[in-house]
């Protein structure tokens, strides 16, 4: 075919060792593809073994340049940034025809730029006229990491994806064309040791023995056949190459080091076999210096190192020998614990390895809040309370996780200047697991905060993630859809490549060109692409602002937002037997909560930011308040997400050309699902306000207030359950008890018990008449209310030298005669410490407050975090620059503390 012929020509102009490298070659095969599938003539050379003389007579030139394409980024006028992963796409015009040339500071960087262009033309109807159309840019990553994390929780489940290399093929595909540069596998995540005494299945669990029989040792697993286990390792080779090949760094998360849960934990199958407590280190050292031997394609390994990973507290002296033969693996790039009771001892063990140490904190808890890192933890975390989570409090083996509990949610104590670790930081798949998610606002302020005071990046759980956790599998059990036409069997996660498009691309660059995601909205939703973007972004913030303001529990194995389980309003009777106490599981989220258990008395997960109800109706009560996000502007919130995602589907249902087409209807279910989920709690959050008034002030008006947000509420419920009726599988199952496994309409039940219990204590009052004076919420909120908030500016400086004091002035610029009181609240970035809180002065210009962290405060190892709260003279009071509506901005500022002055 000669190039006068052509639509477009791809050379291949690399040169060196630079032309060698496999990422950019793979990338061009794609792209090549997708533009042979438009019906386009296209050719692809490589110019250091062919002539492409001619080829400007094509329509489109996409030339492939190396870090050595800095003339070509010289003639055309644009940068090329010096980060690793960067690119850039120059254009230029001749003769009627466009050349396009990809610059790339290294191999990914170039694979991102051409696969940039694979997907403008994947998601283009006429693609050629899209490419010659592509805009001259640089970009360069915001984040080091931008990684995904996929779980091997159950045998019948995710043994089908595990094997089928179409699914590797195209998933991985996926996650690199959305620049993510880091994959891991997960495996051993399904128990939790000395929590679980029951394991019926523990494929993988412990993962060594299931892929190598290792020399010096009989270990083996019961059943399990030489060639399946070869299998196991092939396809790990597999993975690990395929990955690669998509320039995504493979690690492997080595999540559970235990091999015997206890004398009942063999009721399952695949026991391990051959080993003792006294060669466990030893094997697993042995066992891990093969291993990556075997799969050289390992550059990292993922380690839960606290005692839920299978080993009894204090764990540094196993890991001490587990680690003694990583060295040997030249590979191997780094070594990465979570970062749930780390103390100095496992970091210093690390640096005998000469592998570099990484710790992924959890983001928001075992959840998904907002994009923002909490500006405080529960008190149940903080490091002077000996709860470790565990339900069972007299569980021994947890010693050093019990004295530094804050790790368990959040960044803690980890920040500290001239730390030897990096970190990033993991979302969590608790809050929502089987909905779809996408909301660019809150991805783009993950992007943001992933970089949180030197952190490197984020890492995501994969949607599905603890699906068929703790032996709840089942033959084809992945499948969530029961609807003929919205299944999807392997190709399940496809369902949320919306999602993985926001997360990767704007991780990579958090002010990305919103075409990067509207381009697949509107090839997949067409004429509605608007009105669904807008839909899906409303009902996505629904989810993680209710984990938020009400976190029950911390842990994902037992508080289920997006299939809540209900907590009840009316305190219940004395504390039941626990059904499942014989399997390690608590009966509900009351091990997690201070008493009672009750709706008004659940903690937020950022208890400096929301108010508790209970909390909120004791200083209503007193008549003060102190800024905190209100129960009653909760509520509206999360009605007017839920309105405004409603509005938008009805919008798109009536823009689009086949409501029936299965993609609209996966997201039109979801959206509905997760309005419902708003206006329940909107109006929940109402009947427990009226009712915790009632508790303090009592008054037949607010228990009949109660009573019907308590029914609205209920309402809202059961449209959901209409909403996800014959769709979804009638038993999700995330577990074996009824908090983690089921359907919406499971939770009906106890909906109505509640109602039914406030109904009986408003039918004792009955022959008592309503007096006309008695208050209602209304009344009760008239002295407090926050809609009309005095303006306020702040100027934060960057950074302060470690030692000097730091002076701080807000300016208040407009309604300045409602502030009677600024008070400052300050602390280190530790979320084990609580914060100070200082009494601004006024200076003599009146609206403007000064207030002095003092030199030796600031003499720490850690940054500085701070707000402010602007109190009236009645009850009202705001905090700055507080909560935000798309709950993408941090409520806080942030200023880091250096060592010495810049002199320059």
């Amino acid at each position: 075919m000669g190039a006068a012929n052509l639509d477009a020509a791809i050379i291949d102009a690399r040169r060196g060792a630079f032309g060698a490298e496999p990422q950019p070659r793979w990338a061009a095969e794609c792209l090549e593809r997708v533009l042979l599938e438009g019906q386009l003539k296209v050719r692809r050379y490589e110019a250091a073994v062919e002539s492409c003389e001619g080829n400007a007579a094509a329509a489109l030139t996409i030339v492939l340049e190396g870090a050595d394409g800095q003339d070509a980024a010289a003639r055309a006028g644009q940068d090329v940034p010096s980060e690793a992963d960067s690119f850039a796409i120059l254009r230029f015009e001749e003769r009627g025809a466009t050349t396009l040339s990809l610059v790339g500071r290294d191999a990914r960087g170039l694979m991102y730029a051409i696969l940039e262009l694979t997907d403008v033309a994947r998601h283009a109807e006429r693609p050629l006229e899209a490419l010659a159309a592509v805009r001259q840019r640089s970009e360069r990553p915001a984040n080091i990491v931008r990684s995904v994390t996929r779980l091997f929780t159950s045998e019948p489940e995710d043994k089908p994806w595990f094997y089928d290399r179409s699914f590797w093929d195209e998933y991985l595909t996926e996650l690199a064309t959305h620049r993510f540069n880091r994959f891991t596998l997960g495996v051993g995540t399904g128990y939790d040791y000395l929590i679980d005494r029951v394991v019926p299945d523990s494929y993988f669990c412990f993962f060594y023995p299931f892929v190598l029989a290792v020399p010096g040792y009989d270990v083996r697993v019961v059943g399990l056949a030489e060639e399946e286990r070869a299998l196991n390792l092939e396809t790990l080779r597999y993975i690990a190459a395929a990955a690669e090949t998509r320039g995504l760094d493979f690690r492997l998360g080595l999540w559970n080091h235990a091999y015997d849960y206890g004398p009942r934990a063999t009721e399952g199958t695949h026991s391990v076999v051959g080993l003792d407590p006294h060669c466990h280190a030893a094997y697993c050292r042995d066992a891990l210096a093969l291993l990556l031997r075997e799969c050289p394609g390992i550059r990292g390994l993922t380690f839960r190192v606290h005692f839920e990973g299978g080993v009894p507290e204090p764990t540094h002296q196993f890991w001490t020998v587990v680690l003694e033969r990583v060295g040997e693996a030249e590979q191997l790039l780094e070594i990465d614990f979570h970062a749930k009771g780390v103390g100095e001892q496992l970091i210093e063990l690390v640096g005998g390895t000469g592998k570099r140490l990484m710790l992924s904190t959890k983001y928001w808890a075992e959840h998904m809040g907002p994009a923002y890192h909490q500006a405080s933890i529960r008190e149940k975390e903080f490091g002077r309370a000996p709860s470790t989570g565990h339900h069972d409090a007299g569980a021994g083996g947890m010693a050093v996780t019990s004295k530094r509990s804050y790790t368990r949610y959040g960044y803690a104590d980890f920040m500290r200047e001239g730390r030897s670790y990096a970190i990033i930081h993991r979302i969590w798949p608790g809050t929502q697991r089987v909905l779809m998610w996408g909301d660019p606002e809150q991805a783009a302020g993950i992007g943001r905060y992933a970089g949180f005071q030197g952190s490197e990046g984020v890492e995501w759980f994969d949607p599905l993630s603890f699906k068929g956790k703790k032996g709840s599998g089942r033959a084809g059990g992945r499948e969530v859809y029961t609807a003929e036409r919205l299944k999807l069997g392997l190709r399940d996660w496809t369902k949320y490549c919306y999602a993985y498009r926001l997360w990767g691309r704007l991780a990579y660059n958090p002010v990305a060109d919103p075409d990067e995601w509207r381009r697949y909205l509107r090839n997949v939703y067409g004429s509605a692409a608007d009105a669904c973007e807008r839909a899906l972004a409303q009902a996505t913030r629904i989810l993680p602002f209710v984990t938020l303001v009400h976190a029950p529990s911390v842990a994902n194995n037992v508080y289920w937002p997006e299939m809540y389980t209900n907590i009840p309003l009316v305190r219940g009777s004395e504390k039941a037997d626990n059904p499942y106490a014989a399997s390690g599981w608590p009966a509900n989220a009351d091990f997690d909560m201070e008493p009672p258990y009750t709706f008004g008395n659940a903690s937020p997960l950022d208890p400096v930011q929301v108010y508790r109800i209970d909390e909120f109706a004791d200083d209503l009560i007193a008549g003060r308040s102190c800024g905190k996000l209100t129960p009653s502007e909760i509520a509206d919130r999360l009605q007017t997400m839920a309105e405004q995602a409603l509005l938008a589907l009805e919008q798109a249902e009536r823009l689009t050309i086949d409501s029936q087409d299965s993609e609209f209807m996966r997201l039109a279910v979801d959206v509905r699902i997760m309005a419902g989920l708003g206006r329940f709690f909107a109006d929940k959050y109402r009947a427990g306000l009226a009712f915790a008034i009632y508790e303090r002030a009592g008054g037949k008006r607010l228990l009949t207030e109660t009573l019907a947000h308590y029914r609205a509420a209920r309402d809202a419920w059961q449209a959901i359950v209409s909403a996800s009726k014959d769709v979804y599988h009638r038993d999700l199952t995330f577990g074996h008890t009824p908090y983690s496994r089921g359907h919406w309409s499971d939770r009906i039940a106890a909906i109505d018990e509640d109602i039914e219990a406030v109904a009986r204590i408003a039918a004792e009052r009955e022959g008592e008449d309503t007096l006309a004076g008695e208050r209602g919420v209304a009344d009760w909120l008239s002295a407090c209310d926050l809609r009309t908030r005095p303006i306020a500016s702040h100027l934060p400086q960057a950074s302060l030298v470690r030692g000097q004091p730091a002076v701080l002035r807000l300016t208040l610029t407009d309604r300045a005669d409602a502030v009677a009181t600024v008070r400052l609240f300050y602390r280190h970035v530790n979320q084990a410490e609580s914060y100070k809180i200082l009494v601004m002065d006024r200076r003599a210009e009146e609206t403007v407050y000064e207030g002095v962290i003092p030199g030796a405060y600031t003499d720490s190892p850690y940054g500085l975090l701070y707000f402010f709260e602007l109190a009236g003279p009645d009850a009202r009071a705001w905090q700055l620059p507080g909560l935000d509506d798309t709950l993408s901005r941090q409520p806080y500022y942030v200023m880091d503390v250096v060592t010495h002055a810049n002199k320059e």
